[in-house]
């Protein structure tokens, strides 16, 4: 007996030891060492748990496994504890017993006559039909036991990115989402970003009661995320010390840097013969470290901005933050048709900003064509053009298009 004890105890411990997590965009990887029994050991996971699993990531690591029995519990109702067993209702100023004769369809025999469904209020003899369904288990068989670690992928735990730009500095919070209904202690934890699709989705069982997502206030961390390499195109990161994540979201500090933004102007078209074209505003810098990608909130000289989407870059490229029109931001132009497939076209852009403004054109033209012009980059949709704008400064370029008769 003292020694079953001993083992239950040593299986108790090892259930609640932190866990190893990998956190991904849509769902988690959770590694949670086990002492398991000779022979057999049985996991229920809790109903939002199991829901959550992907199929085939299940792995029971360190024993060779022999087979699993997924054993799920069919959804009843909890009126059919009571068939064939009389009822008491309330009804017209005195209780009366019926005879319940169908769960499913609520049927009742009361004097001799069949009812679907009791008027007034219901009573029942004792609460038996009314306990908890048994949850899912998982009862995997192998050979031997020991020490052996509970891998599996969960949809149920993932986590986000956002960031604030302001005046240059550049600060990020990672939101991760437990929706796994409980509290989950973490111990060494990694973040991966990058596009890891998942094909399957998870078990069919019934959909539990949703439940009420909060944020949570951040765990004391001293520290931010830190970058600990790529793999097959995807970035990780890892956050420092232990995390008890509570149901509901928790935001932990992930990145706090120094950029230089600089404020830019685009044009992304195709060819136009309009007298004015509007110029997308919204700011660019080089990505300081391999960026994850993320929601940027932006402010300047105290004003918010706007908000942008950033994707996944590597360390050195440009991250690039468009935020719409800038009621400043036109190229005024002229054309003149020279012929009726050929274009003389002067471009103008002025900055009546008092800091400097970098511009990008980028015109498509009607295929095939040919094109004439200085300091033009062509590209074969068109031409490509970049400089930058000092306060009050303008530039005017000229090109020559030439539409080919097809």
């Amino acid at each position: 007996m003292r020694q079953h004890f001993l083992l239950w105890m040593v299986v108790l411990l090892g259930a609640v030891q932190a866990q190893e997590t990998i956190i991904y965009r849509g769902f988690a990887e959770l590694r949670q060492p086990q002492t398991l029994p000779q022979n057999e050991w049985i996991w229920e996971p809790g109903e939002t748990l199991f829901q959550s699993l992907v199929p085939g990531t299940l792995r029971l690591i360190g024993v060779t496994e022999q087979s699993r029995q997924v054993q799920v519990a069919a959804p009843q109702t909890p009126l059919s504890a009571y068939v064939g067993k009389e009822v008491q209702f309330y009804w017209e100023g005195q209780w009366r017993k019926a005879t319940l004769v169908s769960a499913e369809r609520s049927l009742y025999l009361y004097e001799g006559r069949y009812l679907v469904g009791l008027p007034g209020t219901v009573a029942y003899p004792d609460p038996s039909g009314f306990n908890a369904t048994p949850g899912p288990r998982v009862i995997f068989r192998y050979q031997g036991g020991g020490v052996g670690t509970l891998a599996y992928l969960t949809r149920g735990l993932t986590w986000s990115l956002r960031y604030t730009l302001e005046d240059g500095e550049l600060t990020g919070w990672a939101t991760l989402s437990n929706a796994l209904g409980r509290t989950v202690r973490l111990g060494r934890t990694d973040l991966v970003a990058g596009s890891v699709p998942l094909l399957e989705g998870g078990f069919s069982v019934p959909t539990p009661r949703p439940e009420t997502r909060m944020l949570q206030a951040a765990p004391a961390i001293a520290d931010e995320a830190a970058f600990v390499g790529e793999a097959a195109g995807t970035y990780r990161y890892r956050l420092p010390g232990e995390v008890t994540l509570e149901a509901g979201l928790t935001e932990l500090p992930f990145l706090r840097t120094r950029v230089q933004p600089v404020y830019l102007w685009r044009l992304q078209a195709g060819f136009s013969t309009e007298r004015e074209l509007a110029l997308v505003r919204g700011f660019r810098f080089a990505a300081p470290e391999n960026l994850a990608a993320g929601v940027v909130s932006i402010r300047e000289q105290g004003v918010f901005v706007g908000q942008a989407a950033a994707g996944d870059t590597a360390r050195g490229n440009d991250v690039s933050l468009m935020l719409g029109p800038d009621p400043e931001g036109r190229a005024i132009r002229q054309v003149e048709q020279q012929a009726r497939n050929r274009f003389r076209v002067t471009t103008r852009v002025q900055n009546p900003k008092s800091y400097p403004v970098e511009v990008e054109i980028q015109e498509a033209m009607p295929q095939p064509f040919s094109l004439e012009g200085e300091g033009l980059e062509r590209i074969p949709e068109g031409y490509r053009l970049r400089f930058t704008l000092a306060p009050n400064q303008s530039r005017t370029y000229t090109y020559t298009v030439t539409l080919q008769q097809r």
